[in-house]
C-alpha cells in the first residue's frame, strides 16, 4: 500500500504542478473569445458577466424555450382546428388550446419586458439608479 501511495504521489504531483494556472491567467483563446462574444460576454470564455448577468441570461433563455412551446401549441390548436371539420365539441377544445396559447404568450412577453426593465435598472444601473 505504502509503494502504490508513492507511485500516485510520484505521478500526481508533477501533473498538479504542470495544471497550476494563475488566478489572473485564465485562458487567452480566439474561439472562446467568439463564443462569450455570441452571449454578450466580453474578454474570455467566462466574459466579464455579474452573477446577475448571469441569471438575466438564464431567465431569458427559459422565457424563449417558455416561448417556443406556446408556439408549438398555437399551431397544434389550429391543426386540431382545421381537423375539426364542423364537429362542435372538437372546434372548442381547439379554440381552448389557441386561446390559452395566446394568454401563454402574452404573459411570456410581458414577463420578458418586466425582466428586462428590472435588470436595467438593477444590474446595469441605467437612469441613475442600481447596484454597481
Amino acid at each position: 500500500m505504502v509503494k502504490l501511495r508513492s507511485g500516485l504521489n510520484k505521478i500526481a504531483l508533477p501533473a498538479l504542478y504542470l495544471l497550476q494556472v494563475n488566478q489572473g491567467q485564465g485562458i487567452d483563446n480566439s474561439f472562446f473569445k467568439s463564443i462569450g462574444g455570441l452571449f454578450g460576454a466580453g474578454g474570455g470564455p467566462a466574459g466579464q458577466i455579474t452573477i446577475g448577468g448571469l441569471i438575466s441570461i438564464v431567465v431569458q433563455l427559459m422565457l424563449l424555450v417558455a416561448a417556443s412551446i406556446a408556439v408549438i401549441f398555437l399551431m397544434f390548436g389550429g391543426y386540431r382546428y382545421v381537423i375539426a371539420r364542423g364537429n362542435e365539441e372538437a372546434t372548442e377544445a381547439a379554440k381552448k388550446t389557441m386561446t390559452g396559447a395566446v394568454w401563454g404568450l402574452i404573459i411570456i412577453v410581458m414577463a420578458f419586458a418586466i425582466i428586462r426593465i428590472i435588470a436595467a435598472i438593477l444590474i446595469e444601473g441605467q437612469a441613475g439608479t442600481g447596484i454597481r
